[in-house]
């Protein structure tokens, strides 16, 4: 079993599927992290999905995001959904580079660890799978009501990325079982 602490949350991956917490490769912080691009004619900094995972038995390829508001609040003004499309777009665009590039950066360095994991991961990959684990109180109260209908967002993904997965899924603590790995 392969485990991987993203903030509060930990992931238990099957043993022999290959993880990549992508937003800490020196790739991603070397090539894209701070760098601007332009959304709807405003300038945002590049973001990162927290976990690129792939399960070499069916070339299935995860991209996990994880968000814990049981204890904080979120306070961003945008939406989960468009966060989580937001940086899915992003980690792509990061992404195809490694596939292509081999391993070696532009600069002709070879890469690091992480970035090679992801190389082999980008090469096996025959689907895609894009996954949210959100998490909100269990009770819902004044100080933390549920804010946001899963459903609601998992549609909003499907619509604004259903070329890339159609199925795309929010997740949460009592919907886990739909993913083929444990988060505690």
């Amino acid at each position: 079993m392969t485990s991987i602490q993203v903030d509060s949350r930990t992931f238990d991956f099957p043993d022999g599927w290959l993880v990549t917490k992508y937003d800490d490769t020196a790739y991603y912080n070397n090539q894209f992290k701070g760098k601007a691009r332009k959304s709807r004619g405003l300038k945002k900094e590049m973001k990162a999905l927290d976990l690129i995972v792939l399960n070499p038995t069916d070339g299935m390829l995860y991209l996990i995001e994880s968000k814990d508001y049981r204890t904080y609040r979120r306070k961003k003004e945008e939406s989960p959904a468009d966060e989580y499309i937001h940086k899915v777009i992003d980690t792509l665009t990061g992404i195809l580079p490694t596939a292509l590039c081999g391993k070696r950066n532009r600069y002709g360095k070879h890469i690091d660890a992480g970035e090679d994991t992801l190389h082999r991961q980008l090469h096996l990959v025959n689907q895609l799978r894009m996954v949210l684990h959100f998490e909100q109180p269990q009770k819902s109260s004044k100080l933390f009501p549920h804010a946001y209908d899963l459903s609601d967002i998992q549609s909003k993904i499907r619509c604004e990325l259903g070329m890339i997965d159609k199925h795309a899924l929010v997740i949460d603590a009592n919907t886990q079982h739909k993913v083929p790995w444990m988060v505690n």
